[in-house]
């Protein structure tokens, strides 16, 4: 492992991709993006994801500027194609449309084909909560996961997550998938050899299975069952369906539509009341849930604990093989 300051790696973040042809300002979004999910200390969904966009960058199979057409509009709504650009430049945009239009309306939504994975929610939703409003996102991509009593992959996970403010120090956020657990953190798990619940899903031959690796080649569940299942459901209709992009297992368009779409959604947080008293409804709903038990964890407290823990340092650990990667894109072909 290798110490390396935040602000260093920013600015390797901020060449690599500027190797890659995109522009200083795309990059600077980017990077910005990358800091702050690599300080949530979740292990994945972070910098270790940005080998993958920069090899996709380098050899075209994404644009590295897109330019976002709008397709439909009406009222609150919008419509758009994200020009194949990485999902993190698209949902940056799209979560800023949604608030642009909440501004207006009081809510916003802007949907987005044509669109490539977005990384987690927490940057998109995060923006929103600080900047005054209640977010909300979901991701949409190809069928990973079943249903019990039914063989293979049915729907897709529906990455999704939703932040507002309070007033305090740190917004409400919640960043999950429906699935009981994500690919990432479950290869993470198969490759360190770890067991997983029975009721996370089965394995190749449909039989129910506590090897993460088993799982990991079978089908992972909904939570909740047929509760998850339904949810994912609706994030289908509101990604895939609304956005005009590829629904459930349609395949991508050649030269076209990619798999993926994205639906952002802001509501103005003080549009029914003043900013002061819905920070003071939102910390006392909050200060209810301490006051049924003190330990329980309001959504995205460890990770803002794991953060600002990460900013008094400046420093963080890397492997030595990742920095040398990221050096060898930051170099000029």
């Amino acid at each position: 492992m290798t110490q390396i300051s935040f602000t260093e790696l920013e600015q390797l973040i901020q060449k690599s991709l500027i190797c890659q042809g995109m522009s200083e300002e795309n990059a600077r979004i980017m990077s910005d993006i990358y800091i702050s999910t690599t300080k949530r200390g979740v292990g994945h969904h972070d910098i270790h994801n940005l080998p993958q966009r920069l090899e996709k960058l380098k050899n075209g199979t994404l644009n590295p500027n897109p330019k976002f057409r709008l397709l439909s509009s009406f009222g609150c709504m919008e419509r758009y194609d994200g020009d194949n650009g990485p999902g993190e430049l698209i949902n940056h945009f799209s979560m800023g449309r949604a608030m642009a239009l909440a501004s207006v309306h009081g809510m916003g939504m802007c949907a987005m084909n044509n669109s490539n994975h977005y990384l987690c929610s927490a940057p998109y939703i995060e923006q929103a909560a600080r900047d005054g409003y209640i977010g909300l996102i979901i991701a949409k991509a190809m069928p990973t996961m079943g249903m019990p009593g039914h063989q293979g992959n049915l729907i897709g996970q529906s990455p999704m997550g939703f932040a507002f403010p309070t007033g305090g120090l740190d917004p409400v956020m919640l960043d999950i998938c429906l699935a009981y657990v994500s690919y990432e953190k479950l290869k993470m798990m198969a490759d360190h050899g770890e067991s997983v619940p029975a009721h996370w899903g089965v394995d190749a031959a449909g039989i129910p299975t506590t090897d993460a690796k088993a799982l990991l080649e079978g089908t992972k569940y909904p939570i909740g069952e047929h509760k998850g299942f339904g949810l994912a459901l609706l994030c289908e209709l509101l990604t895939g369906v609304l956005s005009g992009g590829c629904i459930l297992d349609e395949p991508e368009e050649p030269d076209g539509i990619r798999e993926m779409s994205h639906t952002a959604f802001a509501i103005k947080a003080d549009a029914l009341m003043p900013m002061e008293e819905f920070n003071t409804r939102s910390s006392e709903l909050i200060a209810r849930l301490k006051a049924r038990d003190a330990n329980v964890r309001i959504p995205g407290e460890r990770t803002y604990e794991i953060t600002r823990r990460y900013e008094e340092t400046g420093i963080i650990e890397l492997e030595e093989t990742l920095l040398s990667v990221l050096c060898g894109y930051a170099e000029k072909a």
